[in-house]
């Protein structure tokens, strides 16, 4: 009787807590919806330039995600979705806000009231969608589950797209990289020698997307499911073609990570190293296959300069970058403000189609916020990515966290452990970079709100549970 009373306790709180349902209600719609805005605007801009016959530097397009992702502030208020938020999300939520809030106060005081608030915008906004994702009442397996649904598609077309654009770059995409003088980190608009951003609107956001893609199917790669080794190819490819080198490093961080912390590594490790095989195939013969036989070697020859970073001009002009921001840093430990730097620096200076620009997230945040803001700023990616973890590998199955709800932490884990890695490289926490990172939170902290939810029951029926066979 004592061991069924305890059994029939732990099942229904079980139940409780790992709510799988598997229909999609309008609001995961709308959240399909969301992700495809993210992922098109960009192309749907260019296209808008072409027809109109020149390039926009700015377009009120740019605001049409953010403007969208909105509509997630009502579903969390109207709802009570925020009821549902672990205390950990709810706590780097805010210091997020209220850092970023600081920087527009700054920008505000010096006048770029428009740069100041754009950036914010940019920053606070993605932040809304984990915050709906982490109050489901699914298990964190399940949110994942169906974020991969919409998001591998969304990656198949970003990747094939992205090949095309290499074999032979649209003409939209051709006014782009000649409007907005990419022309220099980019390369001509030619056949076989642009670098790939695809949809996305630079080379950046596309490589850490489609990183992004690959780790959101590594818990997915079985032999049953062969379908995912086509896809897994064509975003290794079209990764590749971008020539991004921070985000291939951060593909790896974040493989590493996941072969930690993931209570799956075993069985994923066959998987993972086809993939690599595969990658090294791609490496050596891409170009030539998509026909650019004169182009052969653009791959390896770019992966080698990951081992000559004393002759790499990009990373000696980063390492002059970092030693300045450290410098100005000194002199200005306020901080600029927001609107400083990247693409909401060109509302400052409209005739500048390119803004002002830092090869590294971190600097470019530090002379920004200044040293109190860009603390927050670290405390919020290195706090989170640490919580992460630890629900990766805190394994207790009576308080309801499931082995598939770990491998979706450890699976988010992995994502906030590239975009880490990749901040230091470029903005990899902001536009669709911060929605990424959001996504990546709300799902891998839903299990830590899991663990609390159920604990208290839990706990108290396997003590009653104890408590009666002792009397007895």
């Amino acid at each position: 009787m004592i061991r069924g009373s305890k059994l029939r306790r732990s099942k229904v709180t079980n139940d409780v807590v790992n709510s799988t349902s598997t229909k999609w209600s309008r609001e995961w719609v709308f959240f399909a919806i969301v992700v495809t805005v993210w992922c098109l605007e960009p192309l749907a801009r260019r296209l808008l330039d072409w027809r109109s016959g020149a390039f926009n530097p700015i377009q009120i397009m740019s605001l049409v995600p953010f403007l969208i992702t909105m509509a997630f502030a009502y579903l969390c208020l109207r709802k009570g979705y925020l009821k549902g938020v672990s205390p950990a999300l709810k706590i780097f939520g805010a210091i997020w806000v209220a850092t970023f809030t600081f920087g527009l106060f700054i920008a505000l005081f010096r006048g770029s009231v428009s740069a100041g608030m754009y950036e914010f915008i940019q920053y606070v906004v993605p932040m809304l969608v984990g915050l709906w994702l982490a109050g489901q009442n699914l298990d964190a397996a399940e949110i994942m589950r169906r974020v991969a649904l919409v998001v591998l598609p969304l990656g198949a077309v970003v990747a094939i797209y992205g090949l095309i654009q290499f074999m032979q770059p649209p003409p939209w995409d051709a006014l782009w990289v000649t409007g907005s003088g990419f022309t220099d980190s980019v390369g001509s608009p030619e056949p076989f020698t642009m670098r790939v951003f695809s949809t996305l609107p630079s080379p950046g956001p596309a490589a850490d997307f489609l990183a992004f893609t690959i780790l959101l199917a590594l818990p997915y790669l079985r032999i049953k499911t062969i379908w995912m080794w086509p896809l897994v190819g064509l975003l290794s490819a079209a990764l590749l073609l971008t020539l991004v080198r921070e985000a291939w490093v951060g593909l790896i961080v974040g493989l590493a990570t996941f072969l930690v912390v993931s209570p799956s590594r075993f069985r994923s490790l066959p998987f993972i190293i086809i993939c690599g095989v595969i990658t090294l195939f791609l490496v050596s013969n891409l170009p030539t296959l998509l026909g650019g036989v004169a182009q052969g070697d653009v791959l390896s020859s770019r992966i080698a300069t990951l081992g000559d970073v004393d002759h790499d001009t990009s990373a000696l002009a980063r390492q002059g970058e970092i030693q300045d921001a450290l410098e100005q840093s000194v002199e200005n430990p306020v901080g600029s403000g927001l609107g400083s730097f990247g693409a909401a620096s060109k509302l400052s200076n409209p005739s500048d189609p390119i803004g002002n620009v830092m090869d590294s997230g971190y600097m470019a945040r530090l002379l920004e916020l200044g040293w109190l803001g860009f603390a927050g700023y670290l405390f919020v990616l290195v706090g989170s990515f640490v919580v992460l973890v630890w629900a990766s590998l805190w394994n207790r199955r009576e308080l309801g966290i499931t082995r598939n709800a770990q491998v979706a932490a450890a699976g988010a884990a992995a994502i906030a452990a590239a975009l880490l890695w990749a901040d230091a490289a470029g903005d990899a926490h902001i536009g669709l970079d911060g929605f990424v990172f959001w996504i990546a939170l709300g799902i891998g902290l839903r299990s830590v709100k899991a663990s609390s939810t159920a604990t208290a029951p839990a706990v108290r029926g396997v003590l009653r549970g104890r408590q009666r066979s002792v009397t007895v």
